[in-house]
């Protein structure tokens, strides 16, 4: 897929975790909110992964690796943030738990305005 097909996807599926934030009114819409949380963080490192390769960087082969790679592009700032949202993105594939539903659900706004930062550098 080319870089600009998935930044496309990227944009559209942010947008539905914003909608998804905003109509949050129980638990079963935060886990909705969550689901939607991971599929924009798969979409984030694979357009990331697409934007280095187009620029000959072969080097972005896991999400961990394309964040840094985004550093050294100068597409993010701050690398330990990214490395959080990995963990939680992790966290949350194993998700049992409320409380820390509840602890990953209260991080996704400051996701979206790094992915909304990453998505303007592109």
């Amino acid at each position: 897929m080319i870089y600009t097909e998935r930044l496309s996807e990227l944009e559209s599926a942010l947008n539905r975790l914003k909608e998804a934030m905003s109509e949050a009114k129980n638990q079963l819409d935060k886990d909705g909110a969550i689901q939607r949380f991971e599929f924009v963080f798969e979409l984030v490192w694979k357009t990331i992964k697409d934007y280095a390769e187009d620029r000959g960087r072969l080097d972005a082969v896991s999400p961990k690796d394309a964040f840094r790679v985004a550093a050294d592009l100068g597409l993010i700032e701050n690398l330990e943030a990214w490395f959080e949202y990995l963990k939680n993105r992790n966290t949350s594939v194993h998700l049992y738990g409320e409380e820390k539903a509840n602890e990953i659900f209260e991080n996704i706004p400051d996701f979206i305005n790094a992915v909304e930062a990453l998505i303007s550098k592109f």
